[in-house]
């Protein structure tokens, strides 16, 4: 008899559609053209299908929480259909956004159709830096003014720092602009780059090493006390790298795969992912029961996948290595060593504490395989509005 999943947790992609490139985008549709076809469908559900999807999988998994993401989910014209039907059936809301779209009226306007909480990206206190990584002129200001829109209008707003080689050492000034400058930031997500999408064209450009995600962790651990702004690190942290223990006032996740806190993936075409970060299609809700898709054997040997860099290593079982969805993306699959363990590997300056001797990151250029995995951790204040 099939076990009824529950999930604390449902993601929900409700375009692929985009107005910024962001050179760190880890979404699988802004992979490079020669992979799109096999891994990533196009097109979206007609309004009435998309309510009728995502209705039968609230009704299964007992789900209360609804992450709105995309692409840009701003650029879906039914939007508002999408959120009225969820606020009727009483189902938390959250919405990521990048804030380009995000204008006083639409911020009054979402809020009043049941938006408990925004992610929005705050990625310096330089605009510079904030418009590079986008990669669109005027970014920055458009997520601050949309900041201070949601404010207004009494809503919650949660900041994404993308932690990258460009912008890590900005860590602790955007803090300090989300606190001191009054646009209402009350929780505070750092994310250690995690490659995928686009960014695996910008690896080398991109990943800090472990020194400077280290370093990082220090300033975060200080700031809850310093601006009394919780902060939560939702891409995992390999304790083999990183002892996480020394950062007590920072929330820690690691993949939640298989149980309730894991992030499942609803794309606009009713396709099943593990989660946001991963390519691998369980099936479609228009065709299988939610229930049989996470039991499946493709997610419980993805579930089961482990480096063998890893093999032996007392923690393999609580960080499972890091981001399999990484792995996969740049390597072409989940159980080889992701590329912010690998980096650290191959440092002559690193051991680890079972096996060294990995391949240093030129394996990137190569193109995966079309069967992909996934992982998200599952430490996200969104999930807490």
């Amino acid at each position: 008899m099939t076990t009824r999943p529950r999930l604390d947790s449902l993601i929900f992609e409700v375009t692929q559609r985009y107005n910024h490139a962001c050179l760190h985008c880890y979404n699988v549709w802004q992979a490079e053209p020669s992979l799109l076809a096999a891994r990533s469908p196009q097109g979206q559900l007609d309004t009435a299908r998309t309510l009728a999807v995502l209705g039968m999988a609230l009704d299964e998994i007992g789900c209360r929480h609804v992450t709105i993401t995309g692409g840009e989910p701003l650029l879906r014209r039914d939007l508002s259909a999408i959120l009225d039907f969820l606020r009727e059936r009483n189902v938390r809301i959250s919405l990521i956004s990048n804030g380009r779209l995000l204008t006083d009226s639409t911020a009054a306007s979402l809020i009043q159709r049941g938006v408990g909480a925004f992610e929005l990206p705050l990625l310096s206190h330089e605009r510079e830096i904030h418009d590079r990584l986008s990669a669109s002129a005027g970014a920055w200001d458009a997520a601050l003014s949309a900041m201070a829109s949601i404010r207004k209008h009494h809503g919650r707003v949660v900041a994404s720092f993308v932690a990258t080689r460009l912008n890590i050492d900005h860590l602790y000034q955007a803090v300090r602009l989300a606190f001191a400058f009054g646009f209402g930031v009350q929780a505070f997500i750092f994310n250690r780059f995690n490659t995928g999408g686009r960014g695996r064209l910008h690896l080398r450009e991109l990943l800090p090493s472990v020194e400077q995600v280290r370093t990082a962790l220090a300033v975060a651990e200080a700031a809850p006390a310093g601006f009394c702004i919780p902060i939560a690190c939702s891409i995992p942290i390999q304790p083999c790298l990183i002892d996480t223990r020394a950062y007590p006032h920072i929330g820690f996740g690691y993949c939640g795969i298989g149980t309730e806190r894991a992030y499942y993936t609803l794309d606009p075409l009713g396709n099943l992912r593990p989660c946001n970060h991963s390519s691998t299609i369980l099936g479609n809700l228009l065709e299988s029961a939610f229930s049989d898709l996470v039991e499946g054997e493709r997610l419980h040997c993805y579930a089961a996948a482990l480096p063998a860099s890893c093999t032996g290593c007392e923690q393999r079982l609580v960080c499972q290595g890091g981001c399999k969805a990484a792995a996969e993306a740049c390597y072409g699959s989940a159980d080889v060593t992701e590329p912010f363990l690998r980096a650290a590997l191959a440092a002559s300056n690193y051991a680890h504490p079972i096996r060294r001797g990995a391949a240093g990151l030129d394996a990137c250029q190569s193109a995966p395989t079309a069967t992909n995995g996934a992982t998200e951790s599952c430490n996200n204040p969104l999930t807490r509005c």
